[in-house]
């Protein structure tokens, strides 16, 4: 049994390598709404794996190994530009006051290398997209990983233009000393914080930290909305953004187009 999990694991890698090169790789995209009037303001990019025999695989599966074999540095930039490759289409296609935005994720193994900020100019300056508006995501516990190192690479790539969001916010090792260092533009709190508990209250801590993200002049995304009335008290609460399946579910590019303009056709037929 050990024997065959090992062959699975090493053809996996394998295949896993030719995956970029076959254009396996799938993104799909999960629409963020601005509470405030409910409109789509942005989308979070998830990677997907069409694999030909097993179908598609979850991130929870490849991204681990991505980054073991040193995958994930192709793998991510090859997200960060088809994202952006998108959303400068969506841009221009909607040319709206407040232009859309795109979230990313970028991983531990990404972060620490030195040419990153060498691939997120090359990106930026191959895609127009408006400053601010293509967001890398980096969770908190990656970011006090190395501290010093992190405020330094995300001051960085504040300064090339795009926008920084931290994830998962809560949920690991905080410092808020540090927080106030580095240069995130947006929080995004954690499910666990947003969803209901036994007694059918919000837990306490989530007003305290969207007062907080508030102070230190973020911007705040609730994960995990999944009902109206999630989406009523969280505004209430404060938050701008929201991202859950009662917005919708990660969808294809295609898919998030037809929502974009038919929300746009809605708009122009307002009286």
């Amino acid at each position: 049994a050990m024997r065959a999990r090992k062959n699975d694991r090493l053809a996996m890698e394998s295949e896993l390598r030719r995956a970029l090169e076959r254009e396996e790789i799938t993104i799909l995209y999960q629409p963020i709404i601005r509470l405030e009037d409910r409109a789509i303001a942005g989308f979070e990019a998830l990677a997907r794996w069409d694999h030909p025999r097993m179908g598609r695989v979850s991130p929870g599966e490849f991204i681990n190994i991505a980054e073991e074999i040193g995958l994930i540095t192709d793998l991510g930039l090859f997200l960060r530009d088809r994202t952006a490759r998108q959303l400068s289409l969506w841009q221009k296609m909607m040319r709206a006051r407040n232009p859309i935005f795109a979230s990313v994720n970028i991983s531990s193994r990404q972060l620490l290398r030195h040419d990153l900020i060498h691939d997120i100019r090359t990106v930026l300056s191959r895609h127009a997209v408006a400053r601010g508006t293509l967001k890398l995501e980096v969770t908190e516990s990656l970011v006090m990983e190395n501290p010093e190192h992190a405020a330094q690479m995300l001051q960085r790539i504040r300064e090339l233009g795009a926008g920084l969001s931290l994830d998962d916010f809560g949920t690991g090792y905080s410092s808020l000393s540090y927080l106030q260092r580095f240069p995130f533009d947006t929080i995004k709190i954690d499910q666990s914080f947003v969803r209901t508990t036994q007694r059918g209250t919000r837990p306490v801590i989530l007003k305290s930290i969207v007062s907080m993200a508030h102070d230190l002049g973020m911007d705040v995304v609730a994960e995990g909305a999944e009902t109206d009335s999630d989406a009523i008290e969280l505004y209430h609460l404060g938050c701008e953004f929201a991202q859950g399946f009662a917005f919708g579910e990660p969808m294809d590019a295609a898919s998030a187009e037809r929502l974009l303009l038919d929300e746009h056709l809605d708009d122009a037929n307002q009286p």
